[in-house]
């Protein structure tokens, strides 16, 4: 469990027999997942994964790891993106410019690459992309820095809440398909819920 769990005695994962085959096999895979990219080079998914760590500020592996295959899967996957604010480019374009813009932004502020930097200096970096204020101009120069920061953050998060142990540390149940919720009265819980007293 994270030092930073809400419920450090909490698992949502002892609860999985009680899930369906199809819900243990996709919570299952978040669980330990393995890597092997369709979408990122080597040195890309890397640097997602160093960065992410910084954006979700949680440094553990497997999650890191997850959230960086679920960006894979998603932006090698050939269904389409339901929509797009005009001026920023499709989602694939915009990560590979994104990803270059980063790493040119380390280069031109420190003479080395992201994944080598501190972490205070890996934090500065992207809080400067995040306002806008990048010195690398020909990386930026067809991408808003800002509307990649966006992007790249809500898909980040997004996948860094689907990760089981990221549940257990926020007293999520988890899935409870099929058993369903009981207790829907306010402020009571089902038995297999975290509890005040998982604490």
């Amino acid at each position: 469990m994270s030092k930073n769990s809400r419920y450090p005695a909490y698992d949502v994962w002892a609860e999985h027999t009680h899930w369906d085959d199809h819900t243990k096999q996709v919570v299952g895979s978040r669980r330990s997942p393995q890597v092997a990219y369709q979408f990122f080079s080597h040195s890309e998914g890397l640097l997602v994964q160093t960065a992410a760590s910084e954006l979700v500020n949680d440094h553990r592996l497997e999650i890191l790891t997850f959230v960086t295959q679920h960006l894979d899967e998603t932006l090698a996957s050939p269904i389409g993106e339901a929509q797009r604010k005009v001026g920023v480019p499709p989602k694939k374009q915009l990560y590979r410019w994104g990803l270059a813009g980063i790493e040119a932004e380390s280069q031109a502020r420190y003479g080395t690459g992201y994944v080598a930097l501190k972490k205070e200096e890996q934090q500065a970096i992207l809080q400067e992309i995040a306002a806008g204020r990048t010195k690398a101009k020909e990386e930026w120069s067809q991408l808003s820095p800002v509307d990649f920061f966006k992007r790249f953050l809500r898909d980040a998060v997004d996948a860094y809440y689907s990760h089981p142990l990221v549940w257990s540390d926020i007293g999520y149940g988890g899935p409870a398909y099929p058993r369903g919720y009981v207790r829907v009265e306010k402020g009571l819980t089902d038995p297999w819920e975290a509890k005040a007293d998982d604490k």
